[in-house]
């Protein structure tokens, strides 16, 4: 049997294993949070969905030659985790271990731009998103669902939009054209009866005919209605960006007497009624004008300068205007 001096000193000794047991663990963690990325120059680190600290810790140990990353792991046996947030992370050269899980708890992750601007074609947009990707080295390769929001124009809002991978992109895009349906459904409802456009389809790619015609906002209305009531009155649009998007697939290139006779299924010189599908990504502004004007009083428009236009009611008045405006800008050239 111990005697009462002997059971203090059990005590005692347990007592000073237990302080240098945690003394010891402390030391470690301390070691091992304060580890430095073994990298010269900035990398990028990325979290997928569904993982989580413990796995990643294991990823960035084998990634940046860490000493082992166990000490933390087991620290967060006796206290939650923290919740990580997924994305694509800039890991500087003197990052610790401690900074980087801070910055995955925060979420301080990169964020490239993208922008469509309106009036462009969706071929050009995937071509400028491509290098983005390159250039970030956010991968070599686009999803095929990502791919397929730019098979053709104006399926999804012309906007930037930030993003930190190919993942969240993708996630951004599909809520962004969800959103799209919804407004067009929403402003559908309010097209005047003697709007003679049959559906939302239509609706989008006379927008999309307006956003090329028009530099100003202002005369969105008025180019739209001239489109209209040229559909009502069953006249051919004779809409020059339909020839350029049928004949080149984008714009940029002088529209000559090629494009303008060009046999396409794009060219308003050529079709009855509107294309199959929109030419452009068209502006809000665009888009509500294709919907919520009536057909007017004008069946042509010219260009005067400046991005307005010169409407009038007969051929013979806007041969008249053509002439005007061409003269005026052969004088202003010399």
């Amino acid at each position: 049997m111990l005697s009462i001096g002997s059971k203090i000193t059990a005590k005692k000794a347990l007592l000073l294993l237990i302080f240098f047991g945690v003394l010891f663990l402390q030391i470690k963690l301390h070691i091992s949070l304060n580890q430095k990325v073994s990298s010269e120059t900035n990398t990028s680190f990325v979290i997928n969905k569904g993982e989580n600290l413990y796995s990643v810790l294991a990823e960035l140990e084998e990634k940046y030659d860490l000493h082992s990353t166990w000490w933390v792991r087991f620290n967060y046996i006796f206290k939650e985790a923290p919740v990580i947030k997924t994305g694509r992370y800039n890991i500087l050269p003197n990052y610790s271990i401690k900074d980087l899980i801070n910055a995955f708890e925060n979420g301080n992750v990169q964020q490239f731009k993208f922008t469509i601007i309106e009036g462009t074609v969706a071929k050009n947009n995937l071509k400028k998103l491509k290098a983005i990707f390159i250039k970030e080295d956010i991968s070599e390769f686009l999803d095929p669902v990502l791919e397929g929001l730019f098979f053709k124009e104006a399926l999804i809002p012309a906007d930037t939009y930030f993003f930190s991978t190919q993942e969240d992109l993708i996630a951004v895009l599909q809520n962004s054209r969800s959103y799209l349906n919804d407004y067009l459904e929403s402003i559908w409802k309010e097209k005047p009866s003697g709007n003679p456009l049959k559906s939302i389809d239509e609706a989008m790619v006379l927008a999309s005919i307006i956003e090329r015609e028009s530099l100003l906002t202002s005369e969105m209305s008025t180019i739209a209605s001239v489109f209209l009531f040229r559909l009502q009155k069953g006249m051919r649009l004779q809409a020059d960006p339909t020839s350029a998007y049928g004949y080149y697939g984008e714009y940029g290139d002088k529209i000559g007497r090629a494009v303008l006779d060009d046999n396409n299924q794009f060219n308003t010189y050529r079709i009855n009624g509107l294309p199959p599908s929109p030419i452009c990504y068209p502006s809000q502004g665009a888009i509500e004008a294709a919907i919520k004007s009536v057909p007017g009083n004008y069946l042509y428009f010219v260009a005067k300068g400046g991005g307005r236009h010169s409407f009038s009611k007969t051929l013979k008045e806007h041969n008249k205007n053509v002439q005007k405006w061409r003269k005026i800008k052969k004088n202003v050239s010399k």
